[in-house]
């Protein structure tokens, strides 16, 4: 009876989901009907620009690099920040040294660090990795730094009382403590690389999502730059529901 509730659950929220995006395409086309095609485009003529992009074989070139600058980018931020926020949430004079640097990190428009990071590495993609790398990392690390410091401190100790090792202490209480928090900061950081990789490479380099959104401006190809936009959202959703999601929930529930 459970397994049939929840799979009624799934099934109701699948269709309000695809509901939300169906009514969305609807709003878009009934909008764009009143507005010029340089302004808005229709959904349809959206969808005829990204499959010439698709056949022109650039969006495929460009969406790879984009995807290895902004995993590259999370990538450094991730083997940085999470074990920094692990440090700074088991050693109080450690999280009082480095809070100030993470609100400066925090607080710092990401366009100021691409402008920096222009001027320290020029126009390079090693721009759009230290921007990722900059604003994600801040992210990560004050979210781990929290869950960790806030872990309950009576398991903690009823798993020394019962003698329990140090690698149980982490698997059985630590980690589902931890996991929520922190897999809900990384889908947030996955969508600011993307959209942070896209803005860098608009402005520093001339390949890339973000060069190719440059040119179609500059050409006034609006219905270019709401293709463009699609394939960026598809991208987030699609590591959100291929990656994030299934180890959210395996570490949500791990084995016993």
């Amino acid at each position: 009876m459970h397994e049939r509730r929840s799979r009624a659950e799934r099934l109701r929220s699948a269709l309000l989901w695809w509901t939300g995006i169906v009514l969305g395409v609807v709003i878009w086309h009934l909008v764009a009907r009143s507005q010029p095609a340089y302004v808005l485009p229709s959904p349809q003529a959206a969808w005829e620009a990204l499959l010439e992009l698709i056949r022109s074989k650039r969006l495929g070139t460009a969406l790879l690099l984009t995807i290895e600058r902004g995993a590259t980018g999370l990538g450094v931020s991730c083997l940085v920040g999470m074990p920094l926020g692990w440090a700074m949430g088991t050693w109080t004079w450690l999280r009082e040294l480095l809070d100030s640097w993470m609100q400066i990190l925090l607080s710092v428009p990401p366009i100021v660090i691409v402008v920096v990071g222009m001027i320290w590495l020029g126009p390079t993609a090693g721009v759009v990795v230290l921007v990722v790398a900059l604003v994600t990392l801040p992210l990560l690390a004050t979210t781990v730094r929290d869950a960790v410091a806030g872990v309950d401190p009576d398991l903690l100790d009823m798993s020394r009382v019962f003698a329990r090792s140090r690698a149980w202490t982490i698997r059985r209480i630590i980690l589902p403590a931890v996991a929520p928090p922190v897999l809900s900061a990384l889908t947030v950081a996955v969508g600011q690389s993307v959209r942070v990789t896209v803005m860098s490479e608009l402005l520093s380099t001339t390949t890339g999502l973000g060069a190719m959104v440059q040119r179609a401006r500059t050409n006034l190809n609006t219905d270019d730059v709401f293709a463009l936009s699609v394939v960026m959202a598809v991208l987030t959703l699609a590591l959100e529901l291929c990656i994030l999601g299934p180890l959210r929930r395996r570490l949500s529930h791990p084995s016993v």
